[in-house]
């Protein structure tokens, strides 16, 4: 591969350099972290592939969802993908969790930190505005998903910045 630091090095630049806190999780090519956004800190998981030349970042939902309403967290879900241009919702019917997941692949670039860091905020952002919607559907799964989707004082406030802490 071409590039001379390794994607996990520069994962780690990118946080540094958005002075994020994070945690590196043993043998693997992973650090996680935590970022306060408008409605909910948000669990995040960032995983190099260095074979691949890609990054992954991952955020996870702050609460599980519950079995009945499994079914309208998926549909919401679904029309929400169709409206995204990068990254991609999911949700786990095992154990109940929902992510948000955004992947490149990089080149030997001189913008890769910037990149991340692009990745991440995404991730954030993109976990925070679902957040209140899917809150609405734990409260009432036969609600009228087309009509929840449609509220426009659910969304939150554009932030520039994140403030994150380790557990």
């Amino acid at each position: 591969m071409p590039n001379t630091k390794s994607l996990l090095i520069k994962v780690k630049e990118s946080f540094d350099s958005a002075k994020w806190q994070f945690r590196e999780v043993p043998e693997k090519k992973v650090i996680e972290s935590e970022f306060e956004a408008h409605h909910a800190k948000i669990p995040l998981h960032v995983q190099a592939f260095e074979e691949l030349g890609a990054v992954s970042v991952v955020s996870r939902l702050s609460f599980t969802v519950d079995p009945a309403a499994q079914a309208s967290i998926h549909d919401a879900l679904m029309r929400t993908n169709i409206a995204l241009t990068i990254g991609n919702f999911e949700a786990n019917p095992e154990n109940g969790e929902v992510y948000f997941r955004i992947t490149n692949v990089f080149s030997d670039g001189q913008r890769d930190v910037e990149i991340i860091t692009s990745l991440v905020r995404t991730a954030i952002v993109e976990m925070d505005r679902i957040t209140p919607y899917l809150a609405e559907i734990m409260r009432d799964p036969n609600q009228s998903i087309s009509n929840l989707l449609a509220r426009k004082d659910l969304l939150p406030e554009i932030k520039s910045d994140f403030d994150s802490e380790a557990k």
